[in-house]
């Protein structure tokens, strides 16, 4: 079997020569430690909880949610890139964290059903086809257990109106489009979820989204 084959196929966008650049990128435009901390803010990590988190670049918010987590917990990170995963573990061996790094992609989550306690995304769901969000909903909502939540984190519905005169030229991306048009919720919706609510913004530009599994599916 040649090395390529065993590299996940993904309809998604998926960050390649990016990502040696992803986290000055990130810095520059101010989504660094404080958006990370708020982040975990939202995400109620608890000590001994299992975490997923789905395009999870070069594991920076992995990373700092390990140490939420602890040595009782377990947090796994996985992309589609293989650039953003050999960088994610090669910088959690320098820093000797317990997070775990592995290939991935979100239409087919290598993981059993009723997984993990809370599911993470940050700033991916912009990168995936409007039928991907939803099905990639679903696999979260799969490997989640009863009562299990999700955190969503990405570019929403702006709410200031200065932020229309630049991204109404993203109109025309349709997997763009979803999110400053306020859909997001709307996929969750038919994931399954329940409780799904904004808990926050930043920079008026970027929602938190919370939903949660039912304890009983129908």
């Amino acid at each position: 079997m040649r090395k390529q084959d065993l590299i996940p196929k993904t309809k998604g966008s998926v960050l390649k020569w990016q990502a040696y650049i992803y986290d000055l990128e990130c810095t520059l435009v101010g989504l660094s430690s404080n958006f990370r901390q708020a982040t975990l803010n939202y995400a109620q990590l608890n000590t001994g909880m299992r975490v997923l988190d789905v395009g999870c670049g070069t594991g920076v918010l992995t990373r700092l949610a390990a140490k939420k987590v602890g040595d009782m917990g377990e947090i796994i990170g996985v992309d589609p890139s293989v650039q953003m995963i050999s960088l994610a573990q090669k910088k959690s061996l320098q820093l000797q964290s317990t997070a775990k790094f592995e290939l991935g992609v979100i239409e087919d989550l290598p993981f059993l059903d009723c997984s993990f306690d809370l599911v993470l995304s940050s700033l991916m769901f912009h990168h995936l086809p409007n039928d991907l969000k939803l099905k990639g909903l679903q696999e979260i909502f799969r490997v989640l257990k009863p009562n299990g939540r999700f955190l969503g984190v990405d570019i929403g519905e702006p709410k200031h109106f200065l932020w229309w005169s630049i991204l109404w030229l993203y109109l025309a991306i349709p997997n763009i489009a979803t999110n400053i048009k306020g859909k997001i919720p709307n996929y969750l919706n038919q994931a399954g979820f329940e409780e799904v609510e904004i808990m926050g913004y930043w920079f008026s530009l970027i929602n938190f989204w919370s939903a949660k599994k039912p304890a009983l599916i129908p």
